[in-house]
Order: structure tokens, then C-alpha cells, then sequence
């Protein structure tokens, strides 16, 4: 089945390409997620657009983001979780909770932004990435510990 990719998707390709893909994966994760419209060639103008406007728009900011990474490169961010006797923890960490946490601390980040391949399970140290364009990225720590 061929496609077009609406978001960037890991190990098959960035916004606004065409590829062709089982039609299973397609209809059963790509449609219902929207990373991806079935392959026409309106549909791949208006995407072409639309990816286009985005990066203008991104372009516009940078200035404003590199800022952003500045700061959050600054900051040295701790949570407290409830754990087991070991390192693992009752429940995750998600992009949701470091969104807030950055919120917290004045810097306001979308969590869309925020790169992290799955939940955090563990106590200890944990870098988390911050992308906003493939020039404009950085990253930030923070220190899981063990609620008393």
C-alpha cells in the first residue's frame, strides 16, 4: 500500500515522503495514529504544504527555541516516585510528567517535543531530549528518586 507520511516515524521515514508499506500496518497503527494518508497526488501536495509551513513557521522561532534549550540545559530536575525495595518504580514517568515538570519550572515545552522511547520505570539519572527541529535539539537531565 503506498503512503504518506503526515509525522516522522522511526525506522521508515520523515514527514511528506511516500512509501509503501503492508496495508495491515497501515490501517491498524498509521491511519488511526495520523502519521499517514493514503498516497494521491493532492494528498501529497497538501502535505507537502503543510510540512512546509510548519518548518517556516519553526524557522521564524528559532531564535526563541535556542533559548529554550538554553535553559532547560541549565536546569537540574528531580521527581519523587514510589518504588519497590529495587530500582523499579510503581508506574511511569511520561512525556505528560516532564512536560509539567519543565512547567513548573518556567520553561514551557509541548510535549510533542519531548523524545523519549518509552516510559521512565526506573530511579537514578535519566536523559531525556528535546527536539524541535533537526538543527535545534538539546537535552536535559533529571533525577528520579525513591519517595520516603
Amino acid at each position: 500500500m503506498k503512503i504518506i507520511l503526515t509525522k516522522d516515524v522511526n525506522n521508515l521515514g520523515s514527514v511528506g515522503d511516500v512509501v509503501t508499506v503492508k496495508s495491515g500496518f497501515a490501517r491498524n497503527f498509521l491511519f488511526p495514529n495520523k502519521m499517514a494518508v493514503l498516497f494521491s497526488e493532492k494528498q501529497h501536495k497538501a502535505v507537502k504544504v503543510a510540512s512546509q509551513l510548519e518548518e517556516r513557521k519553526l524557522e521564524r522561532k528559532k531564535d526563541d527555541l535556542i533559548v529554550v534549550i538554553d535553559q532547560i540545559k541549565k536546569l537540574e530536575l528531580s521527581m519523587k516516585m514510589k518504588s519497590e525495595d529495587g530500582e523499579k518504580l510503581f508506574g511511569s514517568v511520561t512525556k505528560q510528567d516532564l512536560s509539567g515538570l519543565l512547567k513548573e519550572n518556567g520553561v514551557e515545552i509541548d510535549k510533542k517535543f519531548i523524545h523519549l522511547d518509552s516510559p521512565i520505570k526506573t530511579l537514578g539519572s535519566h536523559e531525556i531530549e528535546v527536539v524541535f527541529t533537526k538543527d535545534v535539539s538539546g537535552s536535559f537531565s533529571i533525577l528520579i528518586e525513591k519517595e520516603d
